[in-house]
C-alpha cells in the first residue's frame, strides 16, 4: 500500500478530483458521489505526501500535515451549506499552520524583495476591494471573512517571501506562490457566488471554477512540499 501511494500517490488524487467534477456537472442524480469525492480528495493528497521517503523525519512535516487535515475538515463542513462557518475556521487552520511552516524555512527577520512590498500592496486592495463589494450583501459576517482573507493573503505573501531563500526559490516559484494564488482565486470566487451571484446572477457551473483553481492549488501546494521535504 506505501509504494502503491509512493508511486500513484497523486495520479488517484487525479482520478478522484475529476470524479467529483463529473458528479458536480451531471447534477442532483450525482450528489452522493461528489460529496464522497470531494471528502476523499485531500486524504488521497496526505498519504501521498506522509509516504514519501524520509518525509516523517523532516522538520516541518507534522505543521504540514495539519493544515492539510483542517482543508479536508473544511471540505467535509462546506459539503454540507449551513456549515460555512466551520468550514471557513477549518480553513483558517490550513493557513495559519502554512505561515508557521513558511516561516520556520525563511522568516520575516530576513532581506525582504521588492516583490514582497509590490504583492502586499496587491493583496491587501483586493481585501480591500472585497469589502467594498460584498460588505452589505455578507453583513456582519464580512469581519471573520476578512481575518480569513488577511490568513489566506499572509500565507501567499509567505510563499513569495521564501522566493527570496535560494534553496527553495524554484519550489516556491514553481509551486507554492501559484498554489496560494490559485487558493485565493477559488476562495475569492466562493464567496462572490454564494453572497452576490447565486443570489442576483446565478453563473453555471460556476462550482467547476471553484473546484478547478482548488484542486489545482492543493495540488501545487502538496507536490511542493514533497520537494521540500525529499530534496532538502
Amino acid at each position: 500500500m506505501k509504494s502503491f501511494f509512493t508511486k500513484w500517490g497523486l495520479t488517484l488524487s487525479l482520478v478522484v478530483i475529476t470524479i467529483h467534477f463529473l458528479a458536480q456537472f451531471l447534477g442532483e442524480e450525482y450528489r452522493l458521489v461528489e460529496a464522497i469525492s470531494k471528502a476523499v480528495f485531500l486524504p488521497t493528497l496526505m498519504m501521498y505526501l506522509y509516504v514519501q521517503p524520509n518525509v516523517s523525519s523532516k522538520p516541518g512535516k507534522n505543521l504540514v500535515m495539519i493544515g492539510l487535515l483542517g482543508s479536508f475538515l473544511g471540505d467535509v463542513f462546506l459539503i454540507s451549506k449551513s456549515l460555512f462557518i466551520p468550514g471557513m475556521v477549518a480553513f483558517m487552520t490550513t493557513h495559519i499552520f502554512n505561515i508557521i511552516f513558511f516561516s520556520k524555512i525563511y522568516g520575516l527577520k530576513q532581506p525582504k524583495s521588492t516583490l514582497l512590498f509590490a504583492s502586499s500592496f496587491l493583496l491587501v486592495s483586493f481585501c480591500v476591494f472585497i469589502y467594498f463589494q460584498l460588505s452589505t450583501a455578507i453583513g456582519p459576517l464580512i469581519y471573520p471573512i476578512l481575518v480569513y482573507m488577511a490568513l489566506i493573503c499572509s500565507a501567499a505573501l509567505m510563499a513569495i517571501h521564501i522566493a527570496n531563500n535560494k534553496p527553495t526559490k524554484i519550489i516556491a516559484n514553481n509551486f507554492w506562490i501559484p498554489g496560494m494564488l490559485f487558493f485565493i482565486a477559488s476562495d475569492a470566487i466562493l464567496a462572490f457566488n454564494k453572497f452576490d451571484w447565486s443570489i442576483n446572477d446565478p453563473i453555471e457551473n460556476i462550482g467547476l471554477v471553484i473546484m478547478i483553481t482548488y484542486g489545482l492549488a492543493q495540488f501545487l501546494l502538496v507536490k511542493g512540499f514533497q520537494m521540500y521535504f525529499t530534496t532538502k
